[in-house]
């Protein structure tokens, strides 16, 4: 049952539906029933591994906050046991997803293992640590665990703050319709319409040079971003009509005046986890080293996420080319706070130039994330300039075979993205909710039904259109 597919909203409005109808102690239960029926359409094994490890889980953090309450520290070892052998599990899948034929792992690859995965490390450590009190309701925590609008492809929510949202409350349709909308929009207007020539240029890239190379280069990193935080938007209007509101994944990445910046910006929930989870303890551990610690710490850091992504070269060149591009921007900041400081002048011209190098060396690093093979990046990005003069008819060719009406709805859909993000009408009319007339509160609701009308029109119009899956749905 894809986002994307027309099954997935009735079954999705059905929920709602129940869930306002339940009384206010059921529907945590309900949400993990409704969660566990959508991921039996996936696959009944996976759904059952997921059910050991939670038990499991559960237990272990139990026993984890019993020692510490009694005072014994026996069980010290088993939060971080617990931890090391949930990282182990997902590694697993992971390196047998990445063997000819992916092993049995192309049998039973659990929907969303990743995301899950790390919600249970951060839940066993986060009560290892003292600062979350081991859950009591084991139907709570499941509910958490395998909560289904985030259990594709995320947002990691924090165990806190989910277990405050139980018993959810009855959402609004004007806080949730449209967030589903736009997310639907981003990935059918623009992801999929920009999809096909992207595909076409990657399929072939050593056999082209020139104009389809660039035009490959700068597409990508544009299909990617509307793909995965339409999927963010969608799994947060989701999670919104059914009473849960999910931590924001994605802030316009692609206006970061620095690499740091970037990635304050991008798959926020997953950099935040991997920041408290690997980052932080790394650098406490390795302060004494000084630089040469946060080096360390970065690299590690930064490798552990492009090879989240899988264990092929292209991912390992990603994560070590932004390990790189983050060690360069922390040894530097320094200085370079001291320069502007002197010459407060150059300061808006700095934040362009800053602006543009990061997005280059983005792109830059996504292409070793979006090629086959790293020899085919290699090839891209050495034949960017090659015979650029005579390339354009090879773009033509291309664009014709993919589309010249579907990129050109890509393209424009793209830039009513960026607008619509950068001034977000709906953050602004939650802003004056509260203190706008009854007329204007009926109006913005009135407004929100509509949007959600019409994602569900668009989703019905594309129904039967050849559609490409969400690119993080694999991680």
């Amino acid at each position: 049952m894809s986002y994307t597919e027309p099954l997935f909203l009735l079954y999705l409005a059905a929920c709602a539906g129940l869930n306002r109808l339940c009384p206010a102690r059921r529907r945590a239960a309900f949400l993990l029933v409704a969660s566990y029926v959508f991921y039996l359409t996936w696959s009944p094994p996976a759904a059952g591994m997921l059910a050991v490890l939670t038990i499991l889980t559960f237990g272990a953090a139990h026993r984890v906050e019993k020692a510490r309450n009694s005072g014994k520290g026996s069980v010290a070892w088993l939060a971080p046991t617990a931890a090391v052998f949930l990282a182990g599990y997902l590694a697993a899948f992971k390196a047998a997803l990445s063997m000819p034929a992916h092993g049995i792992a192309g049998l039973v690859m659990p929907l969303g293992i990743s995301y899950y995965t790390f919600k249970l490390i951060g839940y066993v450590l986060e009560v290892h640590r003292g600062n979350l009190p081991a859950e009591k309701s084991m139907v709570d925590f499941a509910a958490y665990i395998a909560f289904f609008p985030q259990i594709v492809a995320g947002p990691i929510q924090r165990p806190g703050d989910f277990f405050t949202q139980l018993p959810p409350k009855p959402a609004a349709l004007a806080d949730a319709l449209p967030r589903l909308a736009w997310g639907l929009a981003k990935k059918l207007l623009v992801a999929d319409h920009l999809a096909p020539v992207v595909n076409s240029i990657y399929a072939d890239v050593t056999g082209l040079h020139g104009a389809p190379l660039w035009a490959a280069f700068y597409l990508f990193p544009l299909q990617l971003y509307a793909d995965f935080s339409g999927l963010t938007d969608i799994a947060i209007g989701a999670g919104r009509l059914l009473g849960i509101t999910g931590p924001e994944n994605f802030n316009r990445p692609f206006t970061a005046s620095s690499i740091s910046d970037f990635w304050r910006r991008w798959h926020m929930s997953l950099t935040n986890w991997l920041g408290d989870y690997v980052f932080v303890p790394l650098r406490m551990a390795t302060r004494e080293a000084g630089k040469a610690g946060l080096v360390f710490s970065i690299t590690v850091n930064m490798v552990a996420i492009g090879l989240w992504h899988g264990l092929t070269g292209g991912y390992l060149m990603f994560g070590v080319l932004n390990a790189g591009y983050l060690i360069a921007d922390a040894l530097t900041s320094r200085r370079r706070a001291k320069f502007f400081k002197r010459n407060p002048s150059l300061d808006a011209a700095g934040r362009w130039l800053g602006w543009l190098l990061t997005f280059h060396l983005i792109l830059i690093a996504e292409v070793f994330f979006r090629a086959p093979r790293v020899s085919d990046a290699v090839w891209l990005l050495r034949h960017l300039w090659s015979g650029l003069s005579g390339s354009t008819a090879l773009l033509d060719g291309v664009v014709a075979e993919s589309g010249a009406r579907g990129l050109a709805i890509g393209l424009v859909g793209y830039l009513i993205l960026e607008l619509g993000e950068r001034y977000r009408p709906d953050v602004w009319a939650r802003e004056r909710y509260s203190a706008a007339p009854r007329w204007v509160r009926w109006s913005f609701h009135a407004a929100g039904v509509v949007v959600g009308i019409f994602g569900l029109a668009l989703l019905v119009a594309h129904a039967g259109a050849q559609k490409s899956p969400f690119l993080y749905e694999i991680f």
